[in-house]
Protein backbone atom coordinates (compact mmCIF):
# COMPACT_ATOMS: atom_id res chain seq x y z
CA UNK A 1 0.00 0.00 0.00
CA UNK A 2 1.23 3.36 -0.78
CA UNK A 3 -0.01 6.87 1.85
CA UNK A 4 0.27 9.53 -0.36
CA UNK A 5 0.81 12.86 1.95
CA UNK A 6 1.83 16.20 1.03
CA UNK A 7 2.72 15.76 -2.39
CA UNK A 8 4.67 12.48 -1.33
CA UNK A 9 3.95 8.68 -1.71
CA UNK A 10 4.95 6.52 1.36
CA UNK A 11 5.31 2.77 1.03
CA UNK A 12 4.02 0.47 3.83
CA UNK A 13 2.54 -2.66 4.46
CA UNK A 14 -0.11 -4.46 6.45
CA UNK A 15 -2.33 -7.29 6.77
CA UNK A 16 -5.97 -7.83 5.55
CA UNK A 17 -8.06 -8.15 8.93
CA UNK A 18 -11.50 -8.95 8.79
CA UNK A 19 -11.69 -8.91 12.06
CA UNK A 20 -10.47 -5.54 12.80
CA UNK A 21 -13.32 -2.67 12.37
CA UNK A 22 -10.81 -0.30 11.83
CA UNK A 23 -6.97 -0.44 10.72
CA UNK A 24 -4.04 0.05 13.05
CA UNK A 25 -0.49 1.27 12.73
CA UNK A 26 2.23 1.34 15.71
CA UNK A 27 4.56 4.16 16.15
CA UNK A 28 7.45 3.61 13.93
CA UNK A 29 4.75 3.86 10.56
CA UNK A 30 3.51 7.15 12.05
CA UNK A 31 7.52 8.71 12.52
CA UNK A 32 8.22 7.79 8.65
CA UNK A 33 5.11 9.25 7.72
CA UNK A 34 5.81 12.16 9.92
CA UNK A 35 2.40 11.85 11.69
CA UNK A 36 2.47 13.36 15.51
CA UNK A 37 0.35 10.43 16.98
CA UNK A 38 -1.31 12.58 19.40
CA UNK A 39 -2.93 15.10 17.04
CA UNK A 40 -5.15 12.71 16.22
CA UNK A 41 -9.00 11.58 17.49
CA UNK A 42 -8.11 9.53 21.04
CA UNK A 43 -9.98 6.42 20.78
CA UNK A 44 -9.39 3.11 23.48
CA UNK A 45 -8.88 -0.24 21.09
CA UNK A 46 -9.52 -3.90 22.31
CA UNK A 47 -8.54 -7.12 21.67
CA UNK A 48 -6.83 -10.68 22.15
CA UNK A 49 -4.17 -8.60 24.46
CA UNK A 50 -6.08 -6.07 26.12
CA UNK A 51 -6.95 -2.36 25.37
CA UNK A 52 -4.16 0.23 24.46
CA UNK A 53 -4.76 3.84 23.11
CA UNK A 54 -4.97 4.89 19.78
CA UNK A 55 -5.51 8.04 17.97
CA UNK A 56 -7.29 8.59 14.65
CA UNK A 57 -5.95 9.66 11.57
CA UNK A 58 -7.45 10.49 8.30
CA UNK A 59 -5.24 9.62 5.08
CA UNK A 60 -5.45 9.27 1.37
CA UNK A 61 -3.72 5.94 0.73
CA UNK A 62 -3.52 3.93 -2.17
CA UNK A 63 -4.16 -0.10 -2.89
CA UNK A 64 -4.08 -1.95 -5.53
CA UNK A 65 -4.59 1.35 -8.15
CA UNK A 66 -7.79 2.86 -6.30
CA UNK A 67 -7.08 6.01 -3.79
CA UNK A 68 -9.09 6.35 -1.46
CA UNK A 69 -9.51 8.25 2.38
CA UNK A 70 -9.48 6.23 5.60
CA UNK A 71 -8.92 6.50 9.28
CA UNK A 72 -6.11 4.63 10.58
CA UNK A 73 -5.39 4.62 14.55
CA UNK A 74 -1.76 4.87 15.12
CA UNK A 75 -0.78 4.23 18.59
CA UNK A 76 2.33 3.92 20.74
CA UNK A 77 1.28 0.95 22.85
CA UNK A 78 0.63 -1.09 19.32
CA UNK A 79 3.36 -3.47 19.48
CA UNK A 80 2.48 -5.82 17.45
CA UNK A 81 5.68 -6.49 14.79
CA UNK A 82 2.97 -5.96 11.63
CA UNK A 83 0.14 -3.25 11.01
CA UNK A 84 -3.25 -4.18 10.23
CA UNK A 85 -5.91 -2.78 8.03
CA UNK A 86 -9.20 -3.46 9.22
CA UNK A 87 -12.82 -2.59 7.63
CA UNK A 88 -13.82 0.60 8.37
CA UNK A 89 -12.99 2.75 5.45
CA UNK A 90 -11.41 0.52 3.48
CA UNK A 91 -13.29 -3.00 3.04
CA UNK A 92 -15.85 -1.13 1.19
CA UNK A 93 -13.73 0.02 -1.40
CA UNK A 94 -13.09 -3.48 -2.62
CA UNK A 95 -14.92 -6.99 -3.38
CA UNK A 96 -12.54 -8.67 -1.01
CA UNK A 97 -12.17 -12.76 -1.80
CA UNK A 98 -10.03 -15.23 0.75
CA UNK A 99 -9.47 -18.19 -0.72
CA UNK A 100 -8.25 -20.25 2.31
CA UNK A 101 -7.29 -23.35 0.12
CA UNK A 102 -5.04 -21.15 -2.30
CA UNK A 103 -3.96 -19.28 0.30
CA UNK A 104 -4.53 -15.87 -1.21
CA UNK A 105 -7.06 -13.06 -0.92
CA UNK A 106 -7.92 -10.88 -4.15
CA UNK A 107 -8.73 -7.71 -4.05
CA UNK A 108 -11.48 -6.70 -7.07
Amino acid sequence: MVFLIGGKRFRSQALIDSGATISIFGEETAETLGIEIEKGEKIMLGGVGGRIVGYVHTLRARIAKKEFVCPFVFSREYLVSFNLLGREGFFEQFQITFDERRRTVRLA
